[in-house]
C-alpha cells in the first residue's frame, strides 16, 4: 500500500496544496480515540509550510475543540456534516443551519416510541434524557459530557443543530433506516464507532445544510482553488469533499464505496494513513 500511495501521489501537482480539510473519526482519530505524535508532527510541519489546515466533519465543535488546538487544525471549517462552518481563529461562525423545532418534536416523539437513544445537540453543548452504556461510550468517544436534561425545555431556549440516534445490536439498524423513511425532509449521516462494529449512530441535520455549498463557501472564504485542496475522509459523510477536493483521499479503512469516489486510497487509519500522504505533499512542497 505504501509503495503504491507514494509512487501515485507523483502524477499530481502537490506543490500547489494551499489547504487541508480533515475528517476525525476514523481518518485522524484510530481505533482506540487518539491520534499519533507522527501525524501531529506531520500536521504542524505542513501549517510551517503554508497549508491551511482545518477540520470537515460531522462531528460537533465542541467535540472538536482539543483537536484544534492540539492539532493546530486553526482554519476555517465544516462542523455538523455541514451545518455549522466556523472560523476557529476568529471565533467566527460563517454559517449556521439549524432543525425547525416542530421538526425536532416530532423526530424525538418518534425515536421515543421506537426506544433510541437520542442526543440534542446545539451550536455548543450537548444533551440527552439518560444514560445508557451507548451514551456513557459515545461521551467518552467525544471526549464531552452530556447534560442530563428534558428535551421539552431545550427546545423552548435553544436552537438545535443536529439530532443523533442510536441502537445497539444489527437487528436495530432497521430502526434507524425505518426513522429515515419517516423523514425524508431531513439529512441522515450514519457512522460506527470502530470498536463496536454492530452499533449504529445516526446523525440527522437540516436538509438545507448542503455539503456541496459548503465546500465552495469555504475555498470562497479562504480564496483557494478546488485542485488546491487536499480533503481526507473514510465515511459515507465524506464524499462531498472528497469528490470536490482537488486531492481526494480516502483511508484505506473506508467502505468502498467512499474508496471508488476517491482519487486515491491511502493506508489505514492504524497505519497513519493521513501522515503518509501529508509527508509526500509537505516534500513537495520544500523543494
Amino acid at each position: 500500500m505504501m509503495q503504491t500511495v507514494i509512487q501515485s501521489l507523483s502524477e499530481y501537482p502537490l506543490k500547489n496544496i494551499r489547504l487541508a480539510f480533515f475528517d476525525v473519526d476514523g481518518t485522524l482519530l484510530g481505533l482506540d480515540g487518539h491520534y499519533t505524535e507522527h501525524l501531529r508532527r506531520t500536521i504542524l510541519h505542513s501549517r510551517e509550510l503554508g497549508i491551511k489546515t482545518a477540520i470537515a466533519s460531522g462531528r460537533p465543535k465542541f467535540a472538536s475543540e482539543y483537536l484544534i488546538e492540539e492539532l493546530q487544525l486553526t482554519d476555517a471549517g465544516m462542523f455538523y456534516t455541514g451545518a455549522l462552518l466556523f472560523d476557529p481563529s476568529k471565533n467566527l461562525t460563517l454559517e449556521q443551519i439549524v432543525l425547525d423545532t416542530q421538526v425536532v418534536e416530532d423526530v424525538v416523539e418518534t425515536a421515543r416510541s421506537m426506544g433510541l437513544y437520542t442526543e440534542l445537540c446545539t451550536r455548543d453543548d450537548f444533551y440527552v434524557e439518560s444514560m445508557p452504556e451507548v451514551g456513557l461510550r459515545h461521551s467518552e468517544h467525544l471526549r464531552v459530557t452530556p447534560k442530563i436534561h428534558s428535551f421539552d425545555s431545550i427546545l423552548q431556549n435553544e436552537p438545535v443543530i443536529k439530532l443523533l440516534f442510536a441502537v445497539t445490536s444489527r437487528p436495530e439498524h432497521d430502526l434507524l433506516f425505518k426513522l429515515e423513511s419517516m423523514f425524508p425532509q431531513l439529512v441522515f449521516a450514519y457512522a460506527k464507532l470502530a470498536a463496536e462494529p454492530h452499533w449504529l449512530f445516526v446523525s440527522v441535520i437540516d436538509a438545507h445544510a448542503c455539503k456541496e455549498r459548503a465546500f465552495q463557501q469555504l475555498l470562497d472564504y479562504h480564496d483557494v482553488s478546488a485542485d488546491q485542496v487536499v480533503a481526507f475522509g473514510d465515511a459515507h459523510s465524506d464524499i462531498q469533499f472528497l469528490r470536490q477536493a482537488g486531492l481526494g483521499i480516502a483511508m484505506g479503512n473506508a467502505n468502498a464505496d467512499v474508496q471508488a469516489v476517491a482519487d486515491l486510497v491511502t493506508s489505514p487509519v492504524w497505519e497513519d494513513g493521513v501522515a503518509l500522504v501529508l509527508e509526500e505533499i509537505n516534500a513537495r512542497q520544500s523543494d
